[in-house]
């Protein structure tokens, strides 16, 4: 599978996971309202990471971007993953532009 592909799909499994913990975290009555975005993000954010670790992709080697440090772009990736495929989209957008001029 293409690596930008897996970013994309793993993105949208990000996605899919925080809407079906997103009942869960809204169903607790003695979680404070105001906590319960910050969670969910977190949620994401984690499992974002999570998944760029277990499956081992680093988005700066697919743009050809050299980084001193590999681990740094698996956690970068990850990032990218748990704000979801729109905001994925969007990164790659910018560094494809950017690599253009």
């Amino acid at each position: 599978m293409d690596g930008l592909a897996l970013v994309f799909l793993l993105a949208v499994v990000v996605e899919k996971l925080v809407e079906i913990f997103k009942d869960i975290v809204y169903s607790i009555p003695m979680f404070p309202d105001k906590f319960r975005p910050l969670t969910l993000e977190i949620l994401s954010l984690a499992c974002g990471i999570l998944l760029a670790f277990q499956t081992n992709i680093n988005a700066f080697e697919l743009l050809n971007v050299k980084i001193s440090t590999p681990i740094i772009g698996i956690a970068t990736t990850g990032l990218v993953i748990g704000k979801g495929a729109n905001f994925a989209h969007d990164f790659f957008q910018s560094f494809s532009k950017a690599k253009k001029h």
